[in-house]
């Protein structure tokens, strides 16, 4: 019968899928995900925020040069001692035309320390994209995985319509003979019809994950591309553990370009106090000057030359640059304590993230080595009992879809556990690739 032959090719095809893989252990095998690497190396290259971190970082890497050059000068041209009322210019003795330039001078120190805020502003830019880049790597395994999980989930729904479609074939040609009760045609048709309520949710579910995935590469929500059923037996990590939590941890403090946003915070802000102390520092103006005086009553004046050095006297610094070196202290204190808090949020996330991984890693062995074959086989020995009228149908029904339910969740715990090794490899290290 259709029915029976379709159960048995189904176990058939589940044995397959959990026959020994003998490839990459899980760590390798998500490493080697070419469609994964191709996706993030998309996203990189065409993600506007990238895009715009990157903008930012040479914004700021061009500011410092100006940061740490002089003052422009100050040109002045100027003609006195015009005698009035007609504006003679040369009937008095007095009379002149002036050229000046000045230059300001800060105090020694002062040119430096601002370039150094900005060099502070820099290193901080340069850790956002960094940090940018390590978060949409870990989103696009995110959205990837979840795709590829419901691409696995509706193939396997689709298996499993078919067995049901011939089940409710079966179960009613066995009710118009007498042979078997009504209740067996109602239960097969509400088994199927409940799953073809759970494929429309899976292809809604697929959409979005496919949106998600080309919203981080800038493309449109319907551009496809090669999306490779998950399976659980090969994903399934063999002989490999990750390093210790506290490891993790203290890896991601070392590496991690959030904590180095920190760090240029701080940085940048007792750079400040530097440059706001030595702005209460007197700066100098040095000016030259030089005057022409025209020919007057038959005789050539001498021209001038001239030379000031003028101070800046900081009498208000009590107000002003005082009270701004102790507003650069308040943030460099701040940026101290956001720093710590940062600290804190990778390390919570590490810590998270290590548990969850661990716990993928023991929910997929458990259901690859004992659930899934226990499912398989309690299948097979029912679907034998049924051939021989020892088992009723509904029985036979009811541990086919808890072979199937299995299955779905083999391969939701199998996406999981790569998206959190991913989002664990982006926390405690410097790849940009998962």
């Amino acid at each position: 019968m259709q029915f029976l032959q379709l159960m048995l090719t189904s176990l058939a095809l589940a044995m397959v899928r959990a026959a020994p893989v003998r490839a990459q252990d899980s760590p390798a095998l998500i490493a080697g995900d070419s469609v994964l690497q191709s996706l993030v190396a998309d996203a990189l290259a065409r993600n506007p925020t990238v895009a715009q971190r990157q903008a930012a970082v040479r914004a700021a890497t061009l500011r410092i040069r100006p940061a740490g050059t002089l003052p422009d000068p100050m040109l002045s041209l100027g003609v006195m001692d015009l005698q009035l009322p007609r504006f003679e210019f040369n009937r008095s003795d007095f009379t002149e035309v002036d050229a000046e330039l000045s230059q300001e001078i800060p105090w020694p120190g002062t040119l430096g320390a601002r370039s150094a805020v900005m060099r502070a502003a820099v290193a901080g830019a340069r850790a956002e994209e960094g940090a940018i880049r390590r978060e949409l790597t870990t989103a696009m395994a995110m959205a990837y995985y979840r795709l590829g999980y419901t691409v696995t989930a509706l193939e396997t729904l689709r298996h499993q319509r078919d067995l049901l479609e011939a089940a409710v074939q079966l179960s009613t040609t066995r009710y118009a003979t007498g042979a078997a009760p009504q209740s067996d045609p109602l239960q097969a048709k509400l088994a199927r019809d409940r799953l073809r309520s759970e494929e429309f949710a899976l292809e809604s579910e697929r959409v979005a994950a496919l949106a998600a995935v080309n919203a981080l590469r800038n493309r449109a929500p319907g551009d496809t591309f090669t999306v490779t059923p998950i399976d659980p037996a090969a994903v399934r990590p063999r002989g490999t553990s990750e390093p210790p939590a506290d490891s993790l941890v203290a890896l991601a403090l070392a590496t991690h370009p959030r904590l180095a946003i920190g760090r240029a915070a701080v940085d940048a802000a007792t750079r400040s106090i530097q440059v706001e102390r030595l702005g209460a520092r007197p700066d100098f103006t040095l000016t030259l000057r030089y005057g022409y005086r025209p020919r007057a009553f038959n005789f050539n004046s001498p021209d001038f030359f001239s030379a000031f050095v003028g101070v800046r006297l900081p009498v208000w610094a009590w107000r002003k640059q005082n009270r701004l070196a102790d507003a650069a202290r308040a943030d460099s204190t701040g940026a101290a304590a956001g720093l710590r808090d940062a600290e804190l949020q990778l390390s919570r996330e590490v810590t998270e993230a290590a548990a969850r991984v661990q716990a993928s890693q023991q929910r997929l062995a458990l259901l690859v080595d004992g659930v899934l074959p226990n499912a398989r086989g309690t299948v097979e020995s029912v679907l034998r009992s049924y051939q021989v009228g020892r088992a009723e149908f509904l029985t036979l029904l009811s541990v086919e879809d808890a072979r199937y339910r299995a299955e779905l969740e083999a391969a939701q715990v199998a996406a999981d556990y790569q998206a959190q090794l991913v989002m664990l490899r982006q926390l405690t290290a410097g790849e940009t690739r998962p």
